[in-house]
C-alpha cells in the first residue's frame, strides 16, 4: 500500500475515534472537570511513566546483551528519541528512531538494533496476554470482548513461536536465501547479511542467560502501567475497583496497536471512553476528561524529554529512511 494512502487512512482512523470521543462534549464542563484534577496524582503517574521507561531500557539491554554489550544510560535516551518519534512521526517510525540512535553511537548493526526493537514490542505483547488473563479471570467479558481476547492471546503466542522457531531455522533460511538464483551474487549477499542481522536481533532472546530477568521486568513494567493508570484515575476523581482500572489498561492499551495518526490520537482517546462509559457507566465528560489526561501523562512528558535526547544527539529526522535499516 501506498505511504500516502496509509497515511492518510490513519489520519481517517484516528478522525473517527475522535468523532466517537468527542463528537459530544460540553467543552466548558470538560474544562471543568480537567481544571479539578489532582495534580499530586498526575504527578505520580509522569513519574511512573518515566519510570518505566528505565524498566524497558534495561530490558533492552538484556535482549541485546547476546549481540553486544551496551550501558544503560545509551539505551535510556535512545528509548526516549523513539518515544518522541512516535509522538511527531507516523507509521511508528519512531521505533526505527529509536534502534538507528543506538547503532549510531555503538558498534551494532541497525539491523540487529531494529530487531531487537521488534523482539522488545513482541515481548510487551506477551506481558499484555499476561494482563489480558489475569484481568481476564476476574472480569465478565461479554462474548464479542472475549473473541477479541482470545484473537490477541493466540496471535501473540503463534507470533512469539514463530520468532523461536525462526532462530532455529536461521542457517537454513540463509542458505536457501544465497542460492536464489534471481539474485545477483552481490546483491543476494547484501540481503544475506541484511536479513541474517535483523533475525539475530530478532531471535537474541534464544541466547540471552536472562530469560528470568526479562520476565521480571516484563511483570514489573505492566504493574507500573497499571498504576500510572490507577493514578490518573484517582486524579479525575472516578471511582473504579482494580479489576476495571485493569480492564481499562487493556482497551487503552490495544488500541495503541489499531493503525492511526502519531501516538495513537484519537483510538486511544475512544478506547477509553468506550471502557469507561459502555462497561462501567461512566459520564461521557469524566470519561473524555479522563481520556485527554491520560494520553497526555502517556505522550508529552516522554516526547519532551526525548526530544531533549534527541537534540543532544547526532541523529536527524532526514537519517530516518527505510536505507538505514539495511547498512
Amino acid at each position: 500500500m501506498n505511504k500516502w494512502l496509509k497515511l492518510i487512512l490513519s489520519i481517517g482512523i484516528s478522525g473517527v475515534g475522535l468523532y466517537y470521543a468527542f463528537g459530544q462534549v460540553d467543552y466548558d464542563e470538560l474544562w471543568f472537570h480537567l481544571k479539578s484534577v489532582d495534580l499530586l496524582w498526575m504527578a505520580i503517574a509522569t513519574v511512573l511513566l518515566i519510570f518505566s521507561v528505565a524498566i524497558r531500557a534495561e530490558r533492552w539491554q538484556l535482549l541485546l546483551e547476546p549481540i553486544d554489550n551496551i550501558r544503560f544510560h545509551p539505551l535510556f535516551a535512545a528509548t526516549m528519541i523513539g518515544y518522541f518519534g512516535n509522538v511527531v512521526l507516523p507509521f511508528r517510525l519512531g521505533e526505527l528512531l529509536r534502534a538507528y540512535t543506538i547503532s549510531s553511537r555503538k558498534s551494532v548493526e541497525t539491523s540487529a538494533a531494529f530487531g531487537t526493537v521488534l523482539l522488545d514490542r513482541t515481548v510487551d505483547m506477551l506481558g499484555m496476554v499476561g494482563t489480558i488473563l489475569v484481568f481476564g479471570w476476574f472480569y465478565p467479558f461479554d462474548s464479542g470482548g472475549r473473541k477479541i481476547m482470545l484473537f490477541i492471546v493466540l496471535t501473540t503466542i503463534l507470533g512469539f513461536g514463530f520468532i523461536l522457531a525462526l532462530g532455529r531455522a536461521q542457517s537454513h533460511l540463509m542458505e536457501r536465501i544465497e542460492n536464489w538464483s534471481i539474485f545477483e551474487k552481490a546483491f543476494a549477499h547484501r540481503i544475506l547479511t541484511i536479513i541474517n542481522s535483523l533475525v539475530d536481533g530478532l531471535t537474541s532472546i534464544r541466547s540471552t542467560k536472562h530469560v528470568g530477568q526479562i520476565v521480571l521486568h516484563t511483570i514489573f513494567m505492566w504493574v507500573v502501567y497499571f498504576s500510572s493508570t490507577y493514578a490518573v484515575i484517582i486524579a479525575t476523581g472516578i471511582n473504579l475497583s482494580w479489576i476495571e482500572v485493569g480492564v481499562v489498561l487493556i482497551a487503552t492499551s490495544l488500541a495503541i496497536a489499531v493503525p492511526a495518526a502519531p501516538s495513537a490520537v484519537g483510538t486511544y482517546h475512544a478506547a477509553a471512553v468506550y471502557a469507561l462509559t459502555v462497561y462501567f457507566s461512566v459520564e461521557r465528560v469524566e470519561a473524555q476528561a479522563f481520556a485527554v489526561l491520560l494520553h497526555a501523562v502517556g505522550s508529552i512528558p516522554l516526547a519532551i524529554i526525548g526530544f531533549i535526547y534527541f537534540l543532544r544527539s547526532s541523529v536527524h529526522i532526514k537519517d530516518i529512511s527505510g536505507q538505514h535499516i539495511i547498512e
